[in-house]
């Protein structure tokens, strides 16, 4: 009887082993990635057209079978093997999971678009005939930059949508190399669909020449007319030999010459070039501020006013000449000067933001330059432009006077707003190349520090400040300024 149990046990674990030899215990998956090329990748922006491959790896690491799966196959398309094949626009989620292990997955979300791409140059006289023929990037938003000029009071404007792009002046000669910069790093087809020129001064021309360096195209060129000079003179006679269509601005405003007054960039994206009733003709040599190219640039409900140096005088007959919509950004003209700006044009276009271009004021005649000692004119930036009447009737604008959307590129370095067309923008400063300094801390005298070579106390982290809330905003006793709400709120102290 003992034997026939000891049979039975050595029996029994033979058999046991030899099952354990047959089926050797599965792998368990915990868990699985979506991978490109080896990177683990959780978002994919892609063209339609586009076809790549898509793989897993699993934890522990496994040969199991994956299922692929596509929330939208009609705009993306996935094989079993994970051959992906972008067919149309539109947003998609890749997932993958282990064919035993279905609660084990991963996934992605695909953003398809249409890959940006210029088959020409149009009229610009339709919105079925642009200037810029093609998909510009349709989904992209509106861009408009005031880039931070050096030397003194100066404007330089630029605008991008999608791979359309905008130059307005290129400020002094300093000045155009900053310019250049930009748009070595944002036109990166060197062709500018539009580049307009508001005026004869020194701070909106002198930079061009630099500026352009490297711009191979220009499809639209708008300058304020007359027999040209300088710079001007010299861009025109460089680029409509390529194909660049001129007009002067006379010419838009009375639609002769073949020159209309609406120029469409895109279907979407144009510009209205407004009747000042103060631009000069062909036969004259400059062209001063009341002569300012006026405009408006239009992208869905999206408005954009700048009018260069633009008085109130000229601004008085641009009212009597137009019929004037509400508009969503505005820049204060000749640099928030106490000669321009006035209420009635701030009252009609009642902007929901308002831009000043000026850098801190050096003295005249003086060449830009970094911190130096002995160099402390207005280092506090309490003098110059923007003007305290053009600051008091900035904040009467109806939608101002609530939102306090003002904005001084002396403190919000170059200037980004973005609206995807929408009557509002986004606001991104940088920080200032040139700036201002606190001299509260040092009995209103400036300390060079030789270890900074700076001046002490310079002030930072105000970029993506309002004006309201700088100390420049206090130094300068702009507070008296405000709606009286906003008095109350942000300087309880305060009193008239």
């Amino acid at each position: 009887m003992k034997r026939k149990i000891i049979f039975i046990i050595l029996f029994g674990l033979t058999l046991v082993s030899l099952v354990s030899c047959s089926n050797p215990k599965e792998v368990v998956i915990t868990g699985i990635d979506i991978v490109r090329e080896n990177q683990t990748i959780d978002e994919l922006n892609v063209f339609v057209g586009d076809t790549f491959s898509l793989d897993t790896i699993t934890t522990p690491v496994s040969t199991s079978d994956i299922v692929w799966e596509s929330s939208n196959p009609e705009a993306v398309s996935i094989s079993s093997t994970g051959e992906v094949e972008i067919k149309k626009v539109g947003t998609t989620i890749i997932s993958a999971s282990v064919i035993n292990y279905p609660y084990i997955n991963d996934s992605i979300y695909i953003i398809s678009k249409t890959k940006v791409e210029q088959k020409g140059v149009g009229s610009g006289l339709s919105a079925d005939d642009p200037i810029f023929l093609g998909n510009e990037g349709e989904d992209e938003p509106i861009e408009v930059y005031f880039i931070e000029m050096q030397h003194i009071y100066a404007d330089s404007i630029f605008i991008k949508k999608g791979n359309v792009e905008v130059l307005i002046d290129a400020g002094y000669e300093y000045d155009g190399t900053y310019v250049n910069q930009l748009l070595m790093e944002k036109v990166t087809d060197r062709r500018l669909d539009a580049f307009m020129v508001s005026h004869s001064d020194g701070d909106h021309i002198d930079g061009i020449a630099k500026a352009l360096t490297g711009i191979d195209n220009i499809s639209l060129m708008i300058d304020y007319g007359g027999v040209g000079g300088g710079n001007v003179l010299a861009a025109r006679q460089k680029y409509i030999p390529k194909g660049t269509q001129y007009h002067s601005a006379y010419d838009c405003a009375n639609q002769i010459n073949g020159a209309t007054n609406r120029y469409y960039l895109t279907s979407e994206f144009y510009v209205d070039i407004l009747n000042t009733g103060n631009y000069i003709t062909a036969d004259k040599t400059t062209a001063s501020n009341p002569a300012s190219l006026t405009v408006i640039f239009n992208y869905k409900d999206f408005k954009f006013f700048s009018g260069g140096d633009l008085t109130s005088e000229s601004e008085k007959t641009l009212m009597r000449n137009e019929i004037l919509p509400e508009v969503t950004l505005y820049k204060a003209s000749h640099h928030g000067s106490h000669g321009s700006n006035s209420q009635e044009l701030l009252n009609a276009l009642n902007p929901k933001a308002v831009a000043i271009s000026a850098a801190r004021a050096d003295r005249y005649g003086v060449p830009p330059s970094g911190p130096q000692k002995g160099k402390d004119y207005n280092l506090n930036a309490a003098s110059g432009h923007p003007a305290a009447a053009a600051i008091e009737r900035i904040y009467k604008a109806p939608n101002i006077s609530n939102s306090l959307n003002v904005y001084w590129n002396a403190v919000n370095g170059t200037m980004k707003f973005t609206s995807y067309g929408e009557d509002s923008v986004t606001f991104e400063g940088s920080p200032t190349m040139k700036g201002y300094y606190d001299l509260t801390l040092t009995d209103n005298v400036g300390v060079w520090n030789d270890t900074l070579s700076d001046y002490e106390n310079k002030v930072t982290g105000e970029e993506n400040f309002k004006l309201h809330e700088t100390k420049v905003f206090q130094f300068r006793n702009y507070i008296q300024y405000l709606p009286a709400w906003a008095r109350e709120k942000y300087f309880p102290d305060y009193s008239l």
